[in-house]
């Protein structure tokens, strides 16, 4: 039997009768256990599966995203569509209500007196907007913060401290308040007199024939409206020096607030604009 023996370098064994040198064996870590392994691979897994995770939340965004936009594109075709069809069904229709209007107004009371509408907007105001278009127009100064159509919170002003002036009594009976009167565009109808004044000062609230003829008053001059479905109709033709009709002289230097009013111009119902010369 061979004698081991330790001698020489460390880590050798000799045997006595001096065969090949046998090596201590080191730490290997091929040799690695299958766990060890498993808990080396698992932070490689994870970050796949975060990676795997990443693009899959990416490439749902991106599908709804396109789902989202199809589904905006097929409701714009729709109305484009719908559009179309609209359009078709008027041009077989012939003229609407608002051309009729519109072409017997030109046709009867505009251009024979060598008048054109001039359009304001269509927000409850349009007959302060007209009034206000047409002080600028005559160099009546109602304010000088404001022009043109933007001046109606002025006109509105102005016609208000007449409603309720020292000529009160000439007005109040012929204005819609209390019981027995249908609620105006605003929907707050008012149960005094105090109140309707109130609305025509500070509210989008139409406009009629009483406010016209508040504002001839205040203001000095004739207010002429046109309308395709009646005659001429002047409020304060006492300030007008050619009489009732203001025929007999040239419209483009009367100095009259010119209106038309208009049954048909918007669906939302009534509306008045500003008439000039052409």
């Amino acid at each position: 039997m061979q004698q081991l023996k330790y001698g020489g370098s460390e880590g050798e064994i000799k045997t006595d009768n001096g065969d090949d040198k046998i090596k201590e064996e080191e730490p290997n870590n091929n040799n690695a256990t299958p766990s060890t392994q498993s808990e080396q691979q698992q932070p490689k897994k994870e970050e796949k599966e975060d990676l795997t995770e990443e693009k899959f939340q990416a490439a749902k965004r991106e599908k709804a995203l396109a789902k989202k936009l199809k589904k905006k594109n097929a409701a714009r075709q729709k109305e484009i569509d719908r559009e179309q069809r609209i359009k078709e069904e008027n041009s077989k229709a012939g003229p609407s209500r608002r051309q009729m209007e519109m072409e017997a107004l030109q046709k009867l009371q505009l251009h024979p007196r060598e008048l054109e509408v001039e359009e304001v907007e269509a927000d409850g105001n349009c007959l302060y907007r007209a009034v206000s278009v047409q002080c600028s127009r005559l160099g009546v100064n109602i304010s000088s913060d404001v022009a043109g159509q933007e001046g109606y919170g002025k006109i509105r002003s102005v016609c208000a401290d007449v409603l309720l002036g020292e000529n009160r009594a000439e007005y109040e009976p012929f204005a819609e308040f209390g019981e027995g009167h249908g609620a105006h565009d605003s929907g707050d109808h008012p149960a005094t007199y105090e109140q309707y004044v109130n609305n025509v000062r500070s509210t989008s609230t139409w406009g009629g024939q009483l406010e016209l003829r508040a504002l001839s008053e205040a203001l000095k001059v004739p207010i002429v409206v046109f309308s395709a479905e009646s005659p001429l109709l002047t409020m304060g033709a006492e300030h007008d020096p050619d009489g009732e009709d203001g025929e007999g002289k040239d419209w483009s230097k009367k100095k009259a607030v010119l209106l038309s009013f208009h049954r048909h111009y918007y669906a939302l119902g009534e509306h008045y604009n500003s008439v000039v010369p052409k």
